[in-house]
């Protein structure tokens, strides 16, 4: 069995177990109410997952989604507030600004080779720096919360015959969309190899910039349509919408066995581990956790998997390696015979 599908295994098997246990500890978990909000819950973090996954496979990541996020969100709400522009119009500018956020950590890291992690975290600051500069504001120059009320956005946050929400739908969809292109593309070849081995990579004539670039760009579509499901769940717009986002898509990558050295993970396990973190969180509350103790187990749990993924690997690497001296020695074998 291939060590991706065997990672991805452990991490569903995981998932499994947690749904048991709430299951039967808990009277209000397994019920269709519960699991339709609980995919709702998990589906904006999931969509921007989506795009860290992509940044994470080449060996790279995005501290800034959740930001980029937010920017977007405050882009529509003041052109929403201040302007009489046609709907159309303000989506193609918020969707511009989300492409121009990806395309800036694009050129810091892939043009620029700025560290990812030093690269996303210093354009957190430009994407909050812009969210407060385009903040609407009344008289006195307070800052405040823009109501949304387009029917088209309200109706992003609705469901659809059967129970199930939009967004639910779209972050499914688009986990499919990435998972066919990141097997079946070449340029999703491209982004694992980039992650596996850089200077490898290069040598045969892939490009680190444009392989850079596709990932952040597709992260930045993932925060425009995070964003467009913010605003039409909420109907309103604050100025710290998103902050806390980035950190939990990445946990969430990170349970679902996508490797911080890059060249492992896909989406599959990308959508089993924000489920995996919803569950975690919404199992938490049927038992009254605090808000804080939540944060807490949730920390505990992300750590351990880090640390289960670093023997995981070493493992893994051993084996490898092990097979193939046997395979080489099974050859010599039958070369002198």
């Amino acid at each position: 069995m291939r060590q991706e599908t065997l990672r991805r295994l452990i991490s569903l098997v995981l998932l499994l177990l947690l749904i048991i246990i709430f299951s039967v500890t808990t009277d209000s978990f397994f019920t269709g109410a519960n699991i339709l909000t609980l995919l709702r819950e998990c589906s904006v973090i999931g969509i921007l997952a989506i795009g860290v996954t992509m940044t994470i496979i080449t060996g790279g990541n995005d501290l800034s989604c959740g930001h980029l996020m937010g920017t977007v969100c405050m882009v529509f709400a003041h052109l929403y507030h201040y302007t009489a522009l046609p709907l159309g119009v303000i989506l193609l500018l918020c969707l511009v600004t989300a492409l121009l956020g990806g395309a800036l950590n694009g050129i810091c890291v892939g043009l620029l080779q700025i560290p990812d992690f030093v690269a996303t975290l210093s354009t957190q600051f430009v994407f909050t720096g812009l969210t407060y500069i385009l903040a609407v504001r009344n008289q006195f120059g307070q800052i405040g919360a823009v109501q949304i009320n387009n029917k088209s956005i309200i109706a992003l946050g609705g469901q659809i015959p059967g129970g199930i929400y939009l967004v639910t739908l779209v972050f499914l969809g688009l986990a499919v969309l990435g998972q066919v292109f990141l097997k079946k593309t070449k340029q999703g070849t491209y982004i694992y190899a980039i992650g596996a081995n850089r200077k490898s990579a290069e040598y045969s004539g892939i490009s680190f910039f444009k392989t850079k670039m596709t990932a952040f760009l597709f992260s930045g579509f993932c925060a425009f349509v995070a964003a467009m499901f913010t605003l039409g769940r909420y109907r309103s717009n604050e100025v710290a919408t998103g902050q806390t986002f980035a950190l939990q898509a990445i946990s969430a990558t990170v349970i679902g066995g996508a490797a911080f050295s890059g060249g492992r993970g896909d989406m599959a396990g990308t959508v089993i581990g924000v489920i995996f973190m919803q569950v975690l969180r919404n199992g938490m509350r049927k038992y009254g956790f605090t808000t804080q103790t939540q944060a807490v187990v949730s920390g505990i749990i992300i750590v351990l998997m880090l640390i289960f993924d670093a023997y995981y690997n070493e493992f893994m690497e051993k084996r490898n390696k092990k097979a193939v001296a046997s395979l080489q020695e099974k050859k010599g074998v039958k070369a002198n015979g």
